[in-house]
């Protein structure tokens, strides 16, 4: 076996690995990191690093031989020396030292030894099979602070006003107002007008009883426009309906489930109804949290998502289930254009 790859799995379990008279391969620790050029998470890693200093025997590599190859220590250590030869006799003729797996070496301007490591590799056990994962940019929800808006006419559309009244203004009204009440309270204490007799402002006042009309109030000539739609009666299941108004793209609805009825005892073997056999999977989840969550993320963004099954020790959750096969095609195009590319047909 060659010498770089006793020094490949070498690095996976120390830091540092001497080559003796040659230098010295130091391995860093380095956190996972964002790299926002590719949108990319990369996982911790040990970064790979040469000190063409560090030519002090440490014996790691010579045990590694005696260990592994069977070699003694004189054999081993002779074998080091004839293999590092090798390589300065490479690098003196070609200027390059390429060691698969761990990097390249090359002469620098000035003729100084250089090292490229192969960061495909990474040495860290820890983090042994991880990728990079795609980073999603997460939209940050601004709340707008609500804008007080003056009441029009009824029928005609509220007007938001812009006008701030200073603080000066609003205390000189509340002191004249101060002003008028004590007023009221003199004239009450030493004989009241008789257009002021029921006026008394150190009674205490009942509270105001709201009473709802029989009937909604008339707006005039002008019909009011009934709704668009109506869930009719007696239909239950998923059907078709036209929900966003004539003219517009019929909608899966679900009705909700017939309530049950009484039902005369016979013989007769009664068939069920088929459900919905399309469902459109987004996920699938080894932990029944992890999929109940994903169910009530859905649910709030608008789909009729459920728990569709646990197959193979994984959770299925489906973004909506359809009882006709062009329905549930139609669906699966819109969620992959919208939401998730990923997601898949399920027929049961």
């Amino acid at each position: 076996m060659a010498l770089e790859h006793h020094i490949h799995f070498l690095l996976f379990e120390h830091d540092c690995v001497i080559l003796p008279g040659f230098g010295g391969f130091l391995a860093h620790y380095r956190p996972a990191r964002l790299d926002q050029q590719r949108n990319l998470v990369h996982p911790p890693s040990k970064e790979l690093s040469f000190n063409r200093h560090l030519v002090r025997q440490d014996g790691l590599l010579i045990d590694r031989l005696v260990t592994r190859e069977g070699l003694d220590f004189n054999a081993a250590k002779h074998r080091v020396e004839e293999e590092l030869a090798e390589w300065r006799n490479l690098l003196q003729r070609n200027g390059r030292l390429e060691l698969p797996r761990i990097g390249t070496f090359f002469r620098g301007a000035e003729n100084q030894l250089q090292f490229e490591p192969d960061r495909r590799v990474n040495y860290l056990k820890d983090a042994y099979g991880l990728r990079p994962v795609a980073a999603i940019p997460a939209v940050k929800q601004i709340r707008q602070t609500p804008v007080i808006a003056d009441a029009g006419p009824m029928g005609e559309p509220l007007r938001q006003t812009g006008v701030r009244i200073p603080g000066w203004l609003a205390a000189a009204a509340s002191v004249a107002i101060l002003v008028t009440a004590a007023t009221w309270w003199m004239v009450g204490s030493n004989g009241m007008p008789a257009g002021w007799a029921g006026f008394d402002l150190g009674r205490a006042s009942e509270a105001a009883l709201y009473v709802r009309p029989s009937a909604p109030p008339s707006l005039g000539s002008t019909p009011v426009e009934a709704s668009i739609w109506t869930a009719p009666k007696d239909l239950y299941g998923i059907h078709v309906q036209p929900i966003a108004g004539p003219g517009a793209p019929m909608v899966a609805v679900n009705l909700g489930q017939a309530p049950a009825k009484a039902v005369p005892e016979s013989t007769a073997v009664v068939t069920p109804s088929p459900g919905p056999r399309f469902h459109i999977i987004g996920g699938c989840f080894l932990e029944k949290e992890n999929a109940d969550r994903f169910v009530s993320e859905l649910q709030a963004k608008g789909f009729a998502a459920t728990l569709v099954d646990r197959k193979g020790g994984l959770y299925r959750v489906a973004y909506g289930s359809y009882p006709q096969r062009e329905m549930a095609l139609e669906a699966l195009n819109a969620v992959r254009k919208e939401e998730a590319p990923q997601a898949w047909l399920l027929v049961k």
